[in-house]
């Protein structure tokens, strides 16, 4: 059975914004948020979701300059500038995050390592609201965000950490190396007093640490890609000491974020594989926090509890979050089995008072860093909601209304939004809360009585707690990019938004010119002949006429034809024929135009774990969600699908462009260009390569990427959009 809803849906004439749901606060009064209507939401950059299936649009005041002319050949190597933030290098202030990941204090200052942009921010006194930071560290200045190998450089930052003794070590994840001050920075700029090379150190050349924890005399390292743990029983006091254990522990697969009162130690993991742990189980039973009691953590652990966390502990108890959740998490005592592990009281749920201080006690699933080596494996990014069983379609709604902030989902008072790289900081002034997800460092004055329903007292980089300063300063995650006639079209399955400039804008940082809010992740778009389409898990969208503004004519959710449909990750239209890739049934699928209810495609393709689609005149690229090859399929012809000989990494997709053919090679970090298509058929070299060479370290500079994952030409420029650990789109001119 298809499912066909015909949507007259609601437009606004301000602005809003989805990801998790976020309503009315639990506080009497209306809050300034609450005061709102959906598009003014949209603008000021709070967190709004569609109910699943349901479209929103929200015109945005938005002044650009156009890109002219036609990109008639390849590009240049070097961007000419950017979108999704404010240039390609470069951000507009102090207070400009971009994926905060990490916070440590020594009682007195407070670090964060704010990840995208290659930088520490040091206060050098505990804010309790809004308030610039003092000093950077990575950078000569607060504007600059230029990655770099040097003692005073950093790349893509992770945990930072700050023993009793005031020494502050820096993950510098892309750089393979834990940077190490002997003091606390106190001016921009300063070079680190030594690194710890880990490939020079371990062996390990393509070394990834992320968590750090140190005490003062024992210092331990979590190697991600690797996964190990490293440990230093003694603290290292020059550029050549060498961890005295390097384990790779039984049941642990990626190992991140490192929480521990000194005695017990938890570690975060994304792909754990113990069969069972402590507590209650969550869906996602690969997220784990392995945990080590009353030792360091050498060898197996004693245990895990479920989910990934990364907290800080005090003498109250531990404050946790965990990654794609969107509560802090309490536990009275440190979870040393199923009892302690089942204290868990969270902000979202009801819970008992936590009561006086008892003894000394104290966050995309699935994905593998990217490697040369070995093609990373990412899921979706966290996103609300459940996805229906293939074939099983959702029940019918009715013409849709104008919807009020009434008829939104709910969500609790405030959504503690850690993801990958959440953190706390617990401090005598405050408790502060790194939300990497929600781009934002909030904070509690006190400890709670009560957990259940506590909202922030404050926020550091913005006066509402409740903005994503993501979404206020334009970034776009996950962007897939197409050629709406002239328009840029830039769908987001994170975002669960669609962004529209009405021309292919010619400068750094332009806005869209409308939002939509999409009631499903969109993963792939395509556009053709004034017909645009945007798919994702069970569901499509359809414009038949496509303007920017306007809301689709339908959404298909369930059953294309006869195919079930339950986690789209491709789909292509080129006026004649629609394919779409579904990989939990390895199927590529090709239809004669848009089905009607039952229609059998014309062609069916078992390929292994496909991904994102093109076509053009028949002739369909097939990336895969996985894997390291490039198919090409004639679907006006019975042949099967033939593998391109080129040397990819998971390439997100591969793209016909007017001069030539291109992919977005993601795991090398780079987009290979042809003249024709006909040039990588028959194993020709790139007439160009925009990016580094292979083995090198990924960069987000002009000239380099940090996982491109979608392409596209509109005007006089070649658009390209990063993926999962950056959010760039660099435009490339002739």
């Amino acid at each position: 059975m298809i499912l066909v809803l015909g949507l007259l849906l609601s437009g606004c004439s301000s602005t809003e914004n989805p990801t998790t749901t976020l309503a009315a606060t639990p506080d009497e009064g209306e809050t300034a948020m609450a005061a709102l209507d959906t598009c003014q939401k949209v603008a000021a950059g709070y967190i709004v979701q569609m109910p699943d299936g349901e479209f929103d649009v929200c015109p945005m005041e938005s002044q650009y300059v156009a890109s002219q002319g036609t990109l008639s050949g390849i590009p240049s190597a070097t961007a000419e500038f950017g979108l999704s933030g404010f240039g390609p290098d470069f951000t507009d202030s102090a207070v400009s995050l971009n994926h905060p990941a990490s916070g440590a204090s020594d009682g007195t200052s407070l670090a964060i390592a704010d990840r995208f942009n290659n930088r520490v921010l040091v206060f050098s006194s505990l804010p309790t609201g809004p308030t610039e930071p003092d000093v950077v560290i990575g950078q000569p200045d607060f504007q600059d965000i230029t990655p770099g190998t040097g003692l005073a450089d950093l790349n893509w930052p992770g945990a930072v950490e700050v023993t009793p003794e005031g020494t502050l070590l820096i993950a510098d994840t892309e750089n393979g190396r834990i940077l190490v001050y002997k003091s606390i920075p106190q001016s921009n700029g300063q070079p680190a007093d030594f690194a710890l090379d880990l490939a020079a150190l371990t062996g390990n050349t393509d070394a990834w640490p992320w968590g750090i924890w140190s005490d003062g005399t024992s210092l331990v390292v979590t190697d991600t890609r690797k996964g190990y743990v490293l440990v230093w029983d003694t603290f290292p006091t020059d550029e050549n000491s060498a961890p005295t254990s390097s384990s790779d522990p039984e049941g642990v697969g990626t190992p991140r974020n490192i929480t521990s009162d000194g005695s017990n130690f938890l570690i975060g993991d994304e792909n754990g594989s113990q069969q069972e742990c402590w507590g209650e189980p969550p869906g996602n039973r690969n997220r784990q926090s392995h945990i080590w009691v009353n030792r360091l953590p050498i060898g197996a652990p004693d245990g895990c509890i479920w989910d990934w966390y990364q907290g800080d502990v005090s003498q109250r108890g531990v404050i946790a979050l965990a990654a794609g959740g969107q509560d802090a998490h309490f536990w009275p005592s440190f979870p040393v089995d199923d009892a302690t592990a089942l204290q868990r009281q969270t902000t979202g749920s009801q819970n008992t008072p936590m009561g006086p201080p008892d003894g000394e006690q104290p966050g995309d699933p699935g994905e593998q860093p990217p490697s040369p080596g070995e093609p990373p494996m990412p899921g979706d990014p966290p996103t609300p909601g459940t996805q229906p069983a293939p074939g099983e379609p959702q029940a019918h709604r009715s013409e849709s209304t104008i919807r009020t902030v009434s008829n939104m989902p709910q969500a609790p008072a405030h959504s503690y939004l850690g993801g990958d790289g959440g953190d706390v900081v617990i401090t005598d002034t405050a408790i502060y809360f790194v939300e990497y997800n929600g781009n934002r460092v909030t904070g509690w004055n006190q400890f709670p009585s009560t957990l259940e329903g506590k909202a922030p007292d404050f926020s550091v980089f913005d006066a509402d707690s409740d903005v994503s300063t993501l979404l206020r300063d334009g970034y776009l995650q996950n962007p897939v990019l197409a050629n709406a006639d002239g328009a840029l079209v830039a769908s987001s399955d994170y975002d669960r938004r669609m962004y529209v400039w009405n021309q292919a804008p010619g400068e750094n940082g332009a806005r869209a010119d409308y939002v939509y809010l999409t009631g499903f992740p969109a993963w792939d778009n395509t556009y053709a002949q004034g017909t645009l389409i945007i798919a994702g898990r069970d569901s499509l969208a359809i414009w038949r006429e496509f303007s920017p503004g306007n809301l689709p004519d339908e959404v298909i959710q369930g059953q294309l034809g006869t195919l079930a449909l339950s986690d789209l990750k491709g789909v292509a239209y080129d006026g004649t024929y629609l394919a779409v890739s579904e990989p939990q049934s390895d199927t590529v699928a090709v239809f004669d135009g848009i089905p009607q209810l039952g229609e059998e495609p014309i062609r069916s393709y078992s390929v292994r774990g496909p991904g994102r689609l093109d076509m053009k005149d028949g002739l369909l690229a097939i990336a895969p969600k996985e894997g390291a090859s490039v198919l090409l399929v004639d679907v006006t012809t019975s042949d099967e699908p033939r593998e391109l000989p080129v040397q990819v990494n998971l390439p997100n997709q591969a793209k016909f462009l007017p001069f030539g053919f291109a992919i977005a090679d993601t795991s090398f970090h780079r987009v290979q260009i042809w003249n024709s298509v006909d040039d990588a058929l028959n194993g020709a070299e790139p007439a160009r390569i925009i990016g580094g060479e292979l083995g090198d370290r990924p960069q987000t500079r002009a000239d380099r990427f940090y996982f491109p994952a979608s392409l596209e030409v509109v005007a006089g420029h070649l658009y390209v959009a990063e993926f999962k650990f950056s959010n760039r789109i660099l435009a490339f001119s002739e």
